[in-house]
């Protein structure tokens, strides 16, 4: 049974969602509680609905519309993700509904689909120097080679661990590729842990030898590099380089974006290109294309893919859209004009496409309907 204590760990979790303040850690807690809690309840404190009463209207009706929540001081929480998802709304919707898009034509309700795509997980494909190919959502637990010393293990659905072994004489390169609809962590054979997330590729050596550690990507990856002076860690992208020693960073770098973007965290890393060499400092944001400018980061927002959540920062719809086809196996056709039509928020990456796309449509800025795995997009 939760105690109070507990419960008030929610509603502050729940507040901080509202107001923006949430930390990462934080929101994945609150995600994770939601999606797996033991049927209690969760009481939403009365400044979350009350900060102004023609949004409290707004707020209470989409959620009694969407989730089939009465106007009451607590709600239930139940066990299945996609209801999780919904749930997740209570916080999130309020927000929207607090800085809304400036286009405001009539809503138009999602169209029912039965036909709804799933939100991706743990799926990915090593690929071994030899050309051998093991797709590692469907492999059992346990290792799955010994190669030249560094021993290969799958330690869950969504984990793998290169672990040396002794002296390593044979190095060959190895491909991890995670499909649309996937993502997968793994931890190399210096002790780096590499999260990957959709539509992605990691490049390295089943072990490091030489003067650095030099690995490469394609899409999007979150770093937590192994400390070791002697041997630098690069991570080649695009024709750019990110260099460090040890240090937290995300590399976001997908060809159906305008430019790459490579966020630190925690430490320092130099950013270089053909244009010059810059060095970030924790906070910053490299963005990269033919020349490299640096500002500060939303930083919550260039990991949230790692934490299990969208966060949506003031973002355009195109590359929005963009984010769930990766995450959705799903593809956006527009009608309309989409210049300038922007969205802030939160909201799980667990739930269905439909769950993401209602709450976008409670801004009564833009409108939605599924056919398959198409979505028309409209205002």
């Amino acid at each position: 049974m939760q105690d109070h204590s507990t419960n008030k760990r929610y509603q502050e979790l729940a507040r901080k969602q509202l107001q923006g303040t949430i930390s990462p850690d934080e929101a994945a807690e609150l995600a994770q509680w939601l999606a797996h809690d033991d049927g209690q309840f969760l009481e939403v404190p009365p400044t979350m609905a009350e900060s102004r009463e023609l949004h409290e209207k707004r707020l209470l009706g989409a959620i009694e519309q969407n989730i089939g929540w009465k106007k009451s001081a607590r709600i239930r929480v139940f066990r299945s993700v996609a209801a999780a998802a919904a749930i997740l709304l209570i916080a999130v919707l309020g927000w929207w509904l607090l800085n809304p898009s400036p286009s405001i034509p009539a809503a138009v309700p999602l169209a029912e689909n039965n036909n709804d795509p799933a939100p991706g997980g743990n799926r990915a494909v090593l690929t071994l120097g030899n050309g051998q190919r093991i797709v590692l959502d469907s492999a059992s637990n346990g290792t799955l080679f010994n190669q030249g010393g560094v021993q290969c293990v799958k330690l869950d659905s969504g984990s793998l661990a290169y672990n040396m072994g002794g002296a390593s004489d044979e190095v060959q390169m190895h491909t991890l590729s995670t499909p649309i609809g996937g993502q997968f962590r793994i931890t190399l054979s210096d002790g780096t842990s590499v999260w990957l997330n959709a539509a992605s590729t990691l490049k390295f050596p089943s072990s490091f030898k030489g003067q650095d550690r030099s690995v490469e990507i394609t899409g999007e990856a979150y770093f937590e590099v192994s400390h070791n002076e002697r041997m630098p860690f690069k991570v080649a992208f695009n024709g750019n380089a990110v260099e460090v020693l040890g240090t937290h960073f995300n590399v976001m770098a997908y060809a159906d974006e305008a430019k790459s973007k490579v966020t630190l965290l925690e430490g320092s890393v130099a950013v270089s290109n053909l244009s010059g060499r810059h060095i970030l400092k924790p906070g910053m944001q490299a963005l990269v294309g033919n020349t490299i400018t640096m500002s500060r980061a939303n930083v919550e927002e260039a990991v949230a893919w790692k934490n299990g959540l969208f966060i949506f920062d003031n973002e355009d719809i195109h590359s929005i859209m963009r984010k769930l086809s990766r995450w959705y196996n799903v593809k956006p056709e527009y009608t309309g004009e989409m210049k300038g039509l922007t969205f802030s928020g939160t909201v799980s990456r667990y739930g269905n496409v439909s769950g993401v796309l209602n709450m976008l449509e409670m801004t009564e800025s833009v409108r939605f309907g599924l056919k398959g795995t198409t979505i028309q997009v409209s205002r």
